[in-house]
């Protein structure tokens, strides 16, 4: 039995429900990452720090736990990091090349092309489907910011598609 087994044997039922949430939320936190700007391996480490950052501090959470994992996510995504020296190139890992969009790649480009709360909101909200009040929790703000930087986000993404199009 490895350490790690004898470490989830020990954490019983909090473990397993924890786990079974993050289970849930790992690929929407992953993509919330990455529409921040993140590279892949970037936004992997993000959510990885993450879910340390939220185990350890799952009991001051209050509310479901998708909208305070992916805060979580959004303020490790956003948090300036100190650059590792590079692996060589052997140890590196392939990139992820299964990664399919379901979403138009006209809008992922305009998405793209707007600032990171603006996108990481609008992300939130339509891609996750999150409450307006579950998007202010992620970005740390009140609904009503929320409420108005959705309507700015949505009106600079009306731009982007119209100078596109």
């Amino acid at each position: 039995m490895s350490a790690i087994d004898a470490d989830r044997g020990a954490l019983g039922e909090a473990g397993r429900a924890f786990d079974a949430e993050f289970q849930q939320v790992q690929r929407s936190a992953f993509l919330l990452a990455r529409r921040l700007g993140r590279s892949t391996d970037e936004a992997l480490d993000a959510v990885q720090d993450a879910a340390e950052r939220a185990w350890r501090y799952r009991a001051t959470r209050h509310g479901p736990f998708r909208p305070w994992f992916l805060a979580i996510v959004y303020r490790t995504a956003t948090r300036p990091r100190l650059r590792n020296l590079p692996l060589p190139a052997a140890s590196r890992p392939a990139p992820a090349t299964n990664l399919v969009s379901e979403h138009d790649p006209d809008l992922l480009a305009a998405l793209g092309h707007l600032p990171g709360r603006q996108r990481a909101a609008l992300w939130l909200r339509y891609c996750e489907d999150l409450s307006t009040a579950d998007v202010a929790r992620v970005l740390r703000t009140t609904e009503t910011a929320a409420k108005q930087l959705l309507l700015r986000a949505r009106g600079a993404l009306r731009e982007e598609l119209e100078k596109h199009a």
